[in-house]
């Protein structure tokens, strides 16, 4: 039986209304000690699953024959104010809470679900002391505490039902905790002004201190995917790194003195030659005003005539790139989160510099920097590189006197008829038609990790320079784990049939994404498994099946411990890192990694149900495109 947090009594002043009040310097002194006491093992699962012992369904799968309400004191801050200002940290809304009777929120349908994360605020609520601030928080204390003597009675009412049934034995250490409502009466700033590490938004709605997860998601994305140089003059990046001044030599907004940005997007086209001629012309010109140009992200047309253009648009464009290099202009390709769209055209200006095969660029390209690849955009990719490698392809070299005429502003027409001088040595004149897109022997040979059928477009995603997060497909993809000179391999849960003689292995067997199984029994020894890769100046891939739950729970608790981050950081980190492939462990997972903070840092950063309802937020904006489970 775990210990109960006690709160000491001197912290509330009691009212005659059930209703408690705190100072603010009390409660920080509250929120202080509850967050260094020790988070309790096992005994808020399955019940946090949403399961209460009535659906059989539930009890089946999770092995339970009751499910009780656990025995434990939690804290819960409520907001009761203007949810865009003067907010704490650590707070959540009423209608997190409540329901529109004013019970609490319980939406047991008899589901199974291990990723209610929607529904930890409201199931925490029944087991928690509830504060109150912010000008309705009188009101809104009337409420939680009738809600609360309803739960109180329906807790007590389901341990007399257990007892009938089992014994008075199977509801010995059951709950029976009457919890407190208290509210804060003191003005909002007074946490400004007393204790501003408490202030999430101050009075203005000015963000003190970074807790809206998808704001810290998207800063740890930009910094992940930031300008990086693949060739001399060439860079990739996220759209944030493009200068906000029009001017190339702006040292402040321009620190790179890019001349050119070309922004990947989905609504874009290949250019003409005219507009490259334009941008010769302006760039010729006016020698300081940055060009901006637009480009395919994915989805190459894939019918005959149309990928003809596409690909005598896309050599124009290459050349350009080559040529506006050599005369030292400096070129950003971006796009918004700087690894998708930016892929392809990236993949592209790799082969056409350098005279490398497609897998040859994935390798080069790895070593630069992250990158994401779709499936559906592989048989493009394939048919660019035959066609850049078989096509005798001359984009002829301007005369002097055109070089001259262009110094002189000679017409927009013979820049046209210089730009579309590509001339393609085929009989039949189609590019596309003579594409034949199945490898030959010798490419078998050099790259069968490129033509396997476990090979999906990407490469597992690189969190740390010596470790790697993947899937399945991955593991079972031998040869491309050697050309990513991966040595070795974790497999959680799922075996990769890997050869014990080409890599150092380790299996964690019987580890389900169930709701049920714990990473914490075998973390210590998965953690030294990587330390000791990396101590050898070894690279490490983890996988599970997806890459999602399992897998993604230790390489978030590796990362905590490396690089001593939080867990809300760590977790942001290494979803980032996933690139297009959003990792959701679930709830167990999540709660055991709490636990693994608390222990190495003394305290949580952040409440159990704060957690699970940022992360809810979060994954909002992904509802339509993931699926978390594996």
């Amino acid at each position: 039986m775990s210990a109960l947090f006690d709160p000491p009594t001197s912290l509330f002043q009691g009212t005659e209304s059930d209703i408690y009040t705190i100072t603010p310097s009390n409660y920080a002194t509250l929120q202080h000690l509850y967050k260094q006491f020790p988070l309790p093992d096992d005994i808020f699962f399955p019940w946090l699953h949403g399961v209460d012992g009535l659906s059989n369904q539930q009890n089946l799968f999770f092995r339970v024959r009751h499910s009780l309400v656990p025995n434990y004191r939690g804290l819960l801050l409520v907001h009761c104010d203007d949810e865009q200002c003067a907010r704490l940290i650590d707070s959540v809304l009423p209608h997190h809470v409540l329901d529109q009777q004013g019970l609490f929120l319980n939406p047991a349908d008899g589901s199974i679900n291990l990723r209610n994360f929607q529904y930890q605020v409201a199931r925490f609520a029944m087991v928690s002391d509830i504060v109150c601030y912010g000008k309705g928080a009188r009101e809104v204390a009337k409420v939680l505490v009738e809600a609360q003597r309803k739960s109180f009675e329906s807790r007590i009412k389901q341990l007399e039902d257990v007892a009938r049934v089992a014994g008075k034995r199977a509801v010995l250490y059951a709950n029976r905790i009457e919890y407190k409502t208290i509210v804060i009466e003191d003005e909002f700033s007074v946490f400004e002004h007393m204790h501003p590490d408490l202030v999430w938004l101050d009075s203005n709605g000015i963000t003190v201190t970074h807790q809206d997860f998808w704001q810290l998601e998207n800063q740890e994305m930009k910094s992940m995917s930031k300008a990086t140089e693949i060739t001399h003059g060439v860079w990739m990046g996220n759209t944030d790194d493009v200068p906000v001044s029009f001017l190339q030599q702006d040292l402040v907004e321009n620190p790179n003195q890019f001349a050119i940005c070309i922004e990947a997007h989905d609504l874009a086209d290949m250019p003409l030659p005219s507009t490259l001629t334009l941008a010769r012309e302006r760039l010729n010109d006016t020698q300081v005003e940055l060009i901006h140009i637009d480009v395919y992200a994915t989805a190459v047309p894939q019918q005959s005539e149309e990928f003809d253009r596409f690909f005598q648009r896309l050599l124009g464009l290459l050349r350009f790139m080559q040529d506006q290099v050599e005369l030292g202009r400096r070129i950003l390709i971006h796009c918004s989160d700087g690894y998708t769209e930016t892929s392809l055209l990236g993949l592209c200006w790799v082969m056409f510099l350098q005279k490398v095969s497609l897998p040859e660029a994935y390798l080069y390209l790895q070593q630069q920097r992250s990158f994401f690849v779709y499936t559906l955009d592989l048989p493009a990719l394939r048919k660019i590189e035959i066609g850049l490698r078989t096509q005798d392809v001359v984009l002829e070299r301007e005369p002097k006197r055109m070089k001259q005429a262009a110094q002189d502003e000679s017409s927009d027409e013979c820049w046209d008829e210089m730009e579309q001088q590509v001339v393609v040595s085929s009989k039949q004149g189609s590019i596309y038609k003579q594409l034949d897109l199945a490898p030959s022997n010798e490419e078998l040979r050099l790259f069968p990790w490129f033509y396997s059928d476990r090979f999906e477009g990407s490469f597992p995603s690189k969190i740390l320079e010596f470790l790697y997060l993947g899937n399945l497909n991955h593991a079972t993809n031998p040869e491309m784990l050697k050309a990513l000179k991966v040595s070795h391999v974790i497999s959680v849960g799922e075996h990769a049939g890997l050869n014990q003689g080409d890599f150092e292995l380790l299996y964690l067997d019987n580890l389900y994404d169930d709701g049920i199984d714990s990473i914490k029994t075998r973390l210590d020894q998965v953690l030294d498994f990587i330390e000791s890769a990396r101590l050898q100046g070894s690279i490490c891939l983890i996988h599970c099946r997806v890459g999602v739950s399992r897998s993604a729970a230790i390489t978030i608790c590796y990362v905590m411990k490396y690089l001593k981050y939080s867990l809300v950081r760590a977790y942001l980190f290494v979803r980032a890192h996933r690139l297009n492939v959003i990792i959701q462990p679930n709830l167990k997972f999540m709660y055991e990694m709490l636990q693994i903070e608390q222990k190495q840092n003394g305290k949580v950063a952040i409440t159990w149900p704060v957690l699970c309802q940022e992360i809810y937020n979060l994954n909002l904006s992904y509802r339509d495109t993931t699926t978390f489970c594996e």
